[in-house]
């Protein structure tokens, strides 16, 4: 709310309106899951971290014009 960010919640079973989760979950499958063994929950686990901080910090966003998720936000926070 201090940052008026607003919680809306989606129809469920209607993946078309929430398309930008439902293409994360894409990404990260084909990114990271697909032809991936994991040894226990423990290692999938931190590959999972790994993989969220890779795709918010170092990995380029077309939707973002090639800038990643934090430089972003970075430049958002400046402008406001």
């Amino acid at each position: 709310m201090e940052m008026g960010v607003k919680h809306r919640h989606t129809k469920p079973y209607r993946p078309q309106t929430n398309g930008k989760v439902e293409r994360f979950w894409r990404t990260l499958n084909e990114d990271l899951i697909e032809g991936t063994y994991f040894e226990s929950i423990e290692h999938f686990k931190k590959e999972l971290l790994d993989y969220n901080a890779y795709y918010n910090k170092l990995r380029p966003h077309q939707a973002l014009n090639g800038q990643t998720p934090e430089k972003f936000a970075l430049a958002c926070q400046r402008i406001t």
